[in-house]
């Protein structure tokens, strides 16, 4: 069905509640492994549909489309969605400590297990209203950001605002840092704080000068157009070549096509520049929305976000459970990425015969993105871990980190005094410490790119299969299974990106 026919009902959250409530007492009262699990799948049904309801919803609001209408429910479920979530990690907890639970790791797989082990972060009174909070200063946060002529008073007021609450619910929920919590929300097991200082440190020192170097020459990204004019003939070249790349691709976008799973139009209310893929359960299928003005670099994005999607449906038609429909963004941002690269033997499609500028550019922007994410990877951390900043020392902090990652980029001691100089980058306010995660991505995307060169098959096979893993293994087994290096390894970063810094020198 089409998405623009797919009616919206508010879930009845009292109704829910009460459900889940008796679920959880029947996993409480489960004499029997049979019991547990279909209590315990029951609350994943319940989880999983009225999630989907509320992505309608969502997707209207990001949109624009029926704006007012669309906001009051993203706001109510920011007010609802903190006590679901409270019930549904009670019930994690209660399947963790079941007799029966080493039938379900051996029956579901040990990495469900892990995840409810990560989840499950208490759902106290205080933490609840704390997490309302939080929801209600992002939406907030969102609606500044969509306006062109936004007001950065009152866009900085509700960022230190939202910083000092995930400081409380840290605290709340009995962390010592944000930090501390947030990786734990992130669902990082592999790699910790020890690991990304020194991914950061390596960034710096591999691809930091060869950037200023490149930056001394004059070199910066060019703007030029893209071949579609109108989002109708980009989501034409999108299926061109999808349907030429494979089979599972071809049958993926026909499904996308046919059910209208995009809005890539410009309208009222619509967050301006916005890429980004929403996931329906249920219907197991994503929905990719764009802002596109016909920039030659916005095919990209768009590509982007349609290999999100393909990563979400080819594990959706594979794995038991929703929660393996994705992985962690360090590993989702793979799939998105490499699909980047799958791309450029189809660029005519997208930007005529300006082929080797968009190579040109492609690699450079995400040689600079590579620096930049480390810049503010080391900004959140900061600012979660220093109380009390006023703006000028929150821009001063910034100014200091972006010298290290970015010393092409003057910050002056106006823009400082101002206040003006920190990064409004949206990850920050609505899912920190995601941000670095597309960097770690882009070494394991970059590699797929050298082994397109030498074996394309053998690539394509690889990357299916991480596709189609979802989120059902750990991010280090994941990488193994497709073959793929440890970015945080000794030698790694150095071994990616130097061809990486080569290919780019090629087209200058």
């Amino acid at each position: 069905m089409k998405f623009s026919l797919l009616e919206y009902e508010r879930p009845d959250y009292e109704a829910l509640t009460n459900r889940l409530v008796a679920l959880k007492k029947r996993m409480e009262a489960a004499a029997s492994y049979e019991a547990l699990r279909d209590a315990w799948l029951a609350v994943k049904r319940e989880i999983e549909y009225a999630e989907y309801r509320e992505e309608i919803a969502y997707i209207r609001h990001l949109c624009g489309i029926d704006y007012e209408a669309s906001t009051r429910e993203v706001e109510l479920q920011n007010a609802e969605d903190p006590a679901i979530d409270a019930l549904r990690d009670a019930c994690s907890r209660l399947a963790l400590a079941s007799p029966f639970a080493s039938r379900l790791e051996e029956e579901f797989g040990k990495q469900v297990f892990a995840r409810m082990a990560e989840g499950a972060v208490g759902g106290e009174s205080e933490s609840l209203k704390l997490q309302t909070t939080e929801a209600r200063l992002k939406t907030e946060y969102r609606r500044l950001m969509k306006s062109r002529d936004r007001d950065e008073e009152m866009l900085f007021d509700v960022f230190l605002r939202l910083i000092g609450t995930r400081r409380d619910l840290a605290a709340a929920r009995g962390f010592a840092s944000y930090v501390d919590l947030g990786y734990r929300l992130r669902d990082r097991r592999d790699y910790g704080r020890e690991e990304l200082s020194g991914f950061r440190e390596r960034i710096r020192k591999t691809v930091v000068p060869a950037l200023w170097e490149l930056k001394k020459r004059g070199i910066g990204l060019k703007e030029f157009p893209a071949k579609p004019r109108k989002s109708g003939e980009l989501i034409a070249a999108v299926r061109t070549m999808f349907s030429d790349l494979s089979g599972e691709t071809g049958a993926y976008i026909e499904e996308m096509v046919r059910d209208e799973m995009f809005d890539l139009e410009s309208r009222e209310n619509k967050r301006p520049d916005l890429w980004t893929c929403c996931m329906l359960p249920c219907l197991r299928l994503p929905f990719v929305i764009g802002d596109y003005h016909g920039g030659g670099m916005e095919t990209a994005a768009a590509v982007h976000e349609f290999g999100h999607g393909f990563a979400f449906r080819t594990a959706a038609q594979t794995q038991p459970l929703y929660e393996y429909h994705r992985s962690s963004p360090a590993v989702n941002e793979i799939h998105s990425k490499t699909m980047e690269h799958f791309m450029y033997p189809y660029l005519e499609l997208f930007v005529d015969d300006r082929r080797r500028d968009f190579i040109r550019d492609h690699l450079l922007q995400e040689l600079e993105n590579l620096a930049y994410r480390c810049a503010v990877d080391e900004f959140e951390h900061s600012v979660y871990e220093l109380p009390g900043l006023t703006r000028t020392q929150v821009c001063e902090l910034w100014a200091d980190i972006s010298r290290k990652y970015r010393p092409w980029i003057g910050i002056g001691a106006e823009e400082i005094r101002s206040g003006k100089s920190w990064p409004r980058q949206t990850h920050v306010v609505e899912a920190p410490f995601y941000y670095i995660e597309y960097d770690i991505a882009q070494i394991g995307a970059w590699e797929f790119r050298l082994r397109m060169e030498t074996d394309p098959r053998e690539a394509w096979e690889d990357y299916l299969a991480l596709c189609r893993a979802g989120g059902s293994r750990s991010f280090g087994e994941l990488l193994a299974a497709a073959q793929l290096s440890d970015p945080f390894g000794e030698g790694t970063v150095e071994r990616i990106c130097g061809p990486a810094a080569e290919a780019l020198c090629a087209v200058l």
